[in-house]
């Protein structure tokens, strides 16, 4: 049984990721009360894990433009004690890392965030370790309007659910080294415990193109938050900015703080 229909996100979100250029949802807030934006990202991966910081924007400013933050401190507590401070990358501004973190399952950390006079803080556990079982090409070979050879390239994927736990996933794709704007998540909610065949739809790819896929499993709170993405870049472009968005940043913050472990897979298309 395959899982319920899985939502294809642009990942527009309020935070910029340092990995592509990305929309910046527009906050109805005064510039005086610029608010701290927490995209911080905890992963199993040895130095992949990072906190992006940026401020949401005033009604009057380019909502192209970015302000990311430098100059904070920020610490991510694992569950021994141990201190871990993520140094700002020179070459990235407004990102923090720290080259040897890295998460285990099932256990629970904590961020701290130093900027500006406040502290912002949060905690996210781990859930286990995902399964991507595989990730396969299929060409459907036809013909354009003119009869000359045309064929499309899909991506599909194999996961197996884990059985005893609700799961919550996310799909990231890098295509030729480059970050993909299509983000997938979805839930166990059709297909607990079972293995299930999906395509990736959105997202054209031609022969010779290399995809690197991790599989993120998340906490219910973490798919909320990117569930109300999906959902507020998606509406009307006349609604509203979206001011609402779930977040479980603690202090004069919002954002998302996720411990998540990830699986990868790769392939490349003939």
């Amino acid at each position: 049984m395959k899982m319920n229909k899985s939502l294809h996100i642009t990942l527009a979100v309020l935070i910029s990721s340092f990995f592509a250029c990305e929309k910046v949802i527009e906050y109805p807030v005064n510039d005086a009360n610029s608010t701290l934006v927490v995209e911080a990202v905890a992963k199993n991966l040895p130095g992949a894990s990072y906190v992006l910081l940026t401020q949401t924007i005033g009604l009057y400013d380019d909502p192209n433009t970015i302000k990311y933050v430098s100059g904070a401190s920020v610490e991510v507590v694992d569950p021994f004690g141990t201190v871990y401070v993520f140094s700002e990358d020179e070459s990235v501004e407004g990102k923090y890392a720290h080259e040897d973190f890295q998460i285990l399952p099932n256990q629970t950390y904590d961020l701290k965030v130093d900027y500006d006079g406040g502290v912002f803080t949060s905690q996210s556990t781990a859930m286990n370790k995902p399964q991507v079982d595989s990730i396969f090409t299929f060409q459907q070979i036809g013909t354009d309007d003119l009869g000359n050879p045309d064929t499309t390239h899909f991506l599909f994927y194999t996961v197996t659910d884990d059985p005893d736990e609700k799961n919550f996933y996310r799909f990231v794709l890098w295509v030729n080294g480059e970050k993909d704007d299509e983000l997938f998540i979805e839930t166990d909610d059709l297909g607990n415990g079972q293995t299930y065949t999906s395509p990736f739809f959105g997202i054209t790819f031609d022969a010779g193109d290399s995809v690197y896929a991790e599989l993120w499993s998340m906490q219910k709170e973490n798919y909320a938050y990117f569930s109300a993405l999906f959902t507020n870049l998606n509406q009307s472009p006349f609604s509203a900015a979206p001011s609402d968005l779930p977040s479980n940043i603690e202090g004069e913050g919002i954002g998302c703080f996720g411990a998540f472990m990830v699986d990868t897979a790769s392939v490349v298309f003939p």
